[in-house]
Formats: C-alpha cells, sequence, structure tokens
C-alpha cells in the first residue's frame, strides 16, 4: 500500500510535502460492461459463488485492516458480521511467525458467515521500513533498492524463504511487490516510494526483473502476491496516504513504465493494486475511480484477470468522498477488492454496496463478477472449501475407490495446509495445490513426509501418488522425492543429488535406494546422500558425481572431503586393469587384480 506510513505506522513519517487539491471527477453515469473471469473460473469458485447470499458475496469484496498485535474485539466482530472475505494486518508487530500465527488462527476464526470461503490474511512486507512482521522466525528483508542489486535467481531464493516465513505465520497474501519505476533524476524526491527506498531500481528493466523474481518467489512459497501501485506512483512527489490532490502528470495508456506490471501479468500475478492517485495524461481521474485504468488498461490492454485492489481508502487522498462513495466508485469503475485500514468505515461501506446491488442489476452484475475473481484467486490459494462435486481431493479419492480402497474412510475434515488442501484417511492423506493437483501418500514416506514438514517443508506438494519401483516404492514431489524399501526405510533425495541419481538409474542401478536424507558434509561446503551401493556428493562447484566400493573405502578412510584429494570430481569409470574416480586434489585408482587401491 502507498498507505504504510501515515495509516499503518510502518516508517517514520514522511517529510511534508504539498500539492494543489485537484477536484474529485464523479464516476460516469454508465461504466463499460463489468470484467467477466467466467472462462478462467473453475466449477468450484462458480458453484461456492452461486450458493452465496448478495451479503456473503459483497463481503468478500472488502479488506479490512486489523491490527497486527492482536485485532481488537470490534474487528472480530466486523469479520463476523460483514462475512468479510480479507484482513490486511496493520502496524508494527515483532510477535515473530508463532505469535502471529496464534493472531491469524483467531481471524480465521472468525469467518464462520462465508459458505465454507477462509479469510485472505494480508500483510506489507516488502522489506526494509516496509515490513510489518518481524521477530523470531522472521528474516529482516532489505529494502527493495538493494534488492535490485542482488542476482534475480538468488533474490527468487530469498523471495521464496521470506514467503515460507509467512505463510507459517498464516499470511496468504503479500501486499507487494512494489513495480513502480522512480526516475533516478527524482529518486528520494519522491515521497511514497524512492524516500524509502521501495524501488528495485530506477529504469523500468531492473524494477521488471527483480519485481518479477520477488513474486515468483513468494509463489513458489504458496503466497500470493500483490503488484503495486498501477499505473504507477514513481513520478508523483506527494504521498497519497497524507496529501490530497496527488498528480501525476506524465505516465500515458501506453507508458513504457507500465513495463513491470506487464510483465507481472504475463507471468501470472494474481493482485494488482490501485493508485490513489490522479493521472493527467491518462484520462485525469484518480486510477481507483478510473473505467480507464481499470477495464481499459487493466483487462483490456494488459489482459489481466485477477483482483484489482485497491490502495487504502481510508487515505487523505480520498477524504472528499464519504466511506460509501469511495466503495461504490471504485467498483463501478471496474475494481475487484475495496482494501480500507479504518476498521470504521467499512460497515457503511459494505450497507452502501448491497443496497446499490440490490436496486441497479448492471452494479449487481459487477458486483458478482468481481466476487467471482475473488474467489478463483481464494480457490488456487487453498482458501476455498469445494462441495464434494467440484472437490478435487474428493474426485481423486473416488479414482482410487473410496472408501473401498487402500486410503478407506475419511479422518476428520479436510483442511488448509501449506496454500493448498489436505485431506487425512485411515490409509493415508491426499494433498492438492493448484499448481500440482491431487494426489496421495502413504505409509513410511507419509510418515517420513510429515516429519520433514509436509507440504510446508522444502520437499512441497506430492506430484505422483505413491508408485512401485525395484524393490520399493517411491512419491514424486515439487522439491525432491522420497524413496522407500523395506530394508532402507523412507529417505529424500532432491536437487543436484537427485538428478544425478536417476541419471545413473535411480534405485534400480548399483546404488540402490537411499539410506539417509541429504545431509551436510562437516565441512559446510557439500551436500550427499548414502545409497545401499554407494555415496554422491555434490558442491556448487564439482557437482554431484558418485563414489562407491573399494574407492569409497580408501577416500573414507583419507577423511573423506576433508582429506587431501578434496571432493569428488567424477563418477568411477574403467581404466586399464581396474578403476578409477578423480577428486578435486588427486585420483583414487582401484587395481582389479590385487584387488588394492592407490592414490595417485
Amino acid at each position: 500500500m502507498a498507505a504504510v506510513f501515515a495509516l499503518v505506522g510502518v516508517a517514520p513519517a514522511a517529510p511534508s510535502a504539498t500539492s494543489g487539491p485537484t477536484t474529485a471527477a464523479p464516476p460516469p453515469s454508465s461504466a463499460p460492461p463489468a470484467f467477466s473471469l467466467a472462462a478462467n473460473t473453475t466449477d468450484c469458485a462458480s458453484n461456492v459463488l452461486s450458493g452465496m447470499s448478495l451479503a456473503q458475496q459483497v463481503g468478500q469484496l472488502f479488506m479490512m485492516g486489523v491490527t497486527s498485535t492482536g485485532p481488537t474485539s470490534a474487528q472480530l466482530s466486523e469479520i463476523s458480521s460483514n462475512h468479510l472475505g480479507g484482513v490486511v494486518l496493520t502496524g508494527d508487530s515483532a510477535a515473530g511467525v508463532a505469535g502471529t500465527l496464534q493472531i491469524t488462527n483467531e481471524l480465521q476464526a472468525q469467518a464462520t458467515s462465508t459458505a465454507g470461503v477462509a479469510l485472505s490474511v494480508a500483510v506489507d512486507q516488502e522489506g526494509g521500513y516496509v515490513q510489518v512482521l518481524s521477530g523470531p522466525g522472521f528474516s529482516s528483508i532489505p529494502t527493495a533498492l538493494a534488492q535490485g542489486t542482488m542476482d534475480p535467481t538468488a533474490l527468487r531464493q530469498a523471495a521464496d524463504q521470506w514467503g515460507r516465513e509467512l505463510l507459517s505465520a498464516g499470511i496468504t497474501l503479500n501486499l507487494a511487490p512494489v513495480l513502480d519505476t522512480v526516475p533516478a533524476s527524482l529518486g528520494g524526491g519522491n515521497i511514497p516510494i524512492g524516500y524509502y527506498q521501495r524501488e528495485y531500481g530506477y529504469t523500468p528493466d531492473v524494477v521488471t526483473s527483480h519485481g518479477t523474481a520477488f513474486a515468483s518467489g513468494m509463489a513458489d512459497a504458496k503466497v500470493q502476491t500483490t503488484g503495486k501501485h498501477f499505473p504507477g506512483l514513481g513520478r508523483v512527489t506527494a504521498n497519497t496516504d497524507t496529501t490530497f490532490g496527488v498528480t501525476d502528470t506524465v505516465t500515458t495508456r501506453h507508458d513504457a513504465y507500465l513495463q513491470p506490471f506487464a510483465t507481472a501479468i504475463s507471468q501470472g500475478i494474481p493482485a494488482i493494486m490501485v493508485s490513489l492517485a490522479q493521472y493527467n495524461a491518462i484520462d485525469g481521474l484518480r486510477a481507483a475511480f478510473s473505467p480507464t485504468v481499470m477495464q481499459g488498461m487493466l483487462r483490456s490492454d494488459l489482459g489481466f484477470g485477477g483482483e484489482i485492489i485497491s490502495d487504502s481508502m481510508a487515505a487523505v487522498a480520498v477524504s472528499d468522498l464519504t466511506p460509501a462513495n469511495r466503495a461504490l466508485d471504485f467498483l463501478t469503475a471496474g475494481g475487484t477488492i475495496v482494501l480500507d485500514t479504518n476498521p470504521a468505515d467499512i460497515p457503511a461501506m459494505v450497507n452502501a454496496v448491497i443496497a446499490q446491488a440490490q436496486q441497479n442489476s448492471s452494479f449487481l452484475a459487477q458486483v458478482q463478477a468481481a466476487a467471482g475473481i475473488v474467489l478463483e484467486q481464494k480457490y488456487r490459494a487453498g482458501l476455498v472449501a469445494c462441495p464434494a462435486a467440484y472437490d478435487p481431493i474428493v474426485q481423486h479419492y473416488q479414482q482410487l475407490g473410496g472408501s473401498s480402497s487402500f486410503l478407506g474412510q475419511p479422518s476428520g475434515s479436510e483442511y488448509r495446509i501449506a496454500g493448498g488442501r489436505a485431506q487425512n484417511y485411515a490409509g493415508g492423506t491426499i494433498y492438492w495445490s493448484y499448481t500440482t493437483g491431487a494426489f496421495e501418500v502413504n505409509g513410511g514416506i507419509l510418515s517420513h513426509y510429515r516429519a520433514l514438514g509436509g507440504p510446508a517443508g522444502f520437499l512441497g506438494f506430492p506430484l505422483t501418488d505413491e508408485s512401485g519401483a525395484p524393490g520399493g516404492r517411491y512419491n514424486n514431489f515439487t522439491g525432491g522425492v522420497i524413496y522407500w524399501s523395506p530394508a532402507s526405510g523412507a529417505h529424500e533425495v532432491h536437487g543436484g543429488i537427485l538428478g544425478h541419481y536417476r541419471a545413473l538409474g535411480g534405485p534400480g542401478s548399483f546404488l540402490g535406494y537411499p539410506v539417509t536424507d541429504e545431509t551436510g558434509t562437516p565441512d559446510g561446503i557439500g551436500r550427499y546422500n548414502i545409497f545401499t551401493g554407494g555415496s554422491i556428493y555434490w558442491t556448487a562447484g564439482t557437482g554431484a558425481h558418485e563414489v562407491h566400493g573399494a574407492i569409497r573405502a580408501k577416500w573414507a578412510s583419507l577423511g573423506y572431503e576433508r582429506s587431501t584429494l578434496g571432493y569428488p570430481v567424477s563418477d568411477e569409470y574403467g581404466v586399464p586393469g581396474g578403476r578409477r574416480n578423480d577428486f578435486q586434489h588427486g585420483s583414487i585408482i582401484w587395481n582389479q587384480a590385487t584387488g588394492t587401491t592407490q592414490v595417485i
């Protein structure tokens, strides 16, 4: 949000800045038809939508600010009484992951009147001055400007970790990344973005590469993201949080500075936040009240099908309108979710939208289309309990034979987990996420999977049902494989070691089944797995190579990788009269005739 400072209190107050007030332009009397996501909406989301009352549908269109250190009783009451679809944590909290999870669980417990749809729980976790959540379990995230100096692949990996922390705390939506480009000539003179180093760089190319890397990392962690603040706050000088009439006189409908947003949309970012500034070179309206910006530029020009979220409607930039009119004007112009950090605004907003929908069939259609978009994105985040006929877990259970299969009867209810859903059965568990589909895990593999963190761990969600391999079983996961045999038990293999293990033939090769999980070497540099027939060692510099038999025994006697030989740089291979492995600083040769080994 642009409203993080004055309204949420994430960072020190911005320096005073003024801009002449601009008279608010009224919304058009008849807006273009609402964008429809019908072609992309799953049967589950559509069915849940059709079963909702109007009040429940309207509630999905609101995201209310709640205190990050613990919601008040009034805030909790607003969630249930207005069937709210989302909340955003406001104000800094040092409660850590465990403390924040208690709070988000308390919030989710209020979502009892939403037709089985959980809350979107959002937070501003950009980094630097804009990091609402800290404390045990949360990393200290650098500013976006510092992130912009990282290699994009490294940034994606870091954002994956930051996202896992959020997910563990019950956060489903990060109101980041900032995709605004601040010209270098303006820099810190841009109060809402540049002053706080919230931009990834000073060119659209840098913002694109690093903003999308951040979003991709969060998506890897199953946390949804929000690109903001469309069509850009990088060229203004004043902050819409604290100043009325903030105006951009430069940005055009097809501006080069829209590139980061366009790329993020093409990569599937689920939400875009629109600015509260006025854009004179587009249509002279504030973006959050502009059909041209939301339905023309976002929906038509860029083909965006996700959620269009307002910047906080508690900002000074919209103080000329009543809360009710802010919500009505935003939704009429094509918005999807009204975000307001002031809980006192919510009742009037919700009531006004319900009343207008009851009186105006065109507006009702817009409300229902917007609610459909919200439910589709929530379905993809594992926040929707689908009716059995449309539930992918139930469908897979039936394909496997239902209660007469090895899974047996369901145990308890389906539940949310790590950005997806799961159902326990007497004989195993079926896990589902939108990107992987539904697959079962059972027996010893399931026990080890759970011990490693289940879908919230590095293995992620399953990609296959349990399958047979020579002498054993395995499940593929997004982050690796767990193999099981009666003799070896269940162990995981992943990354470069897994790739090499598969290339050598996997469990059907001379290596056989793993007898350890991947483990770090004592020197802290490499990784290894031990198998029944040998070992595979990996480092970033040497790659993955196997060592087995007499050569491995000799290397072990010398101290493995801590010996003068270092790590293997080849697999074992044939030479005249024997076999050989090459290492970083020498080789070991095995003599077939004598059965002895020699270090050279």
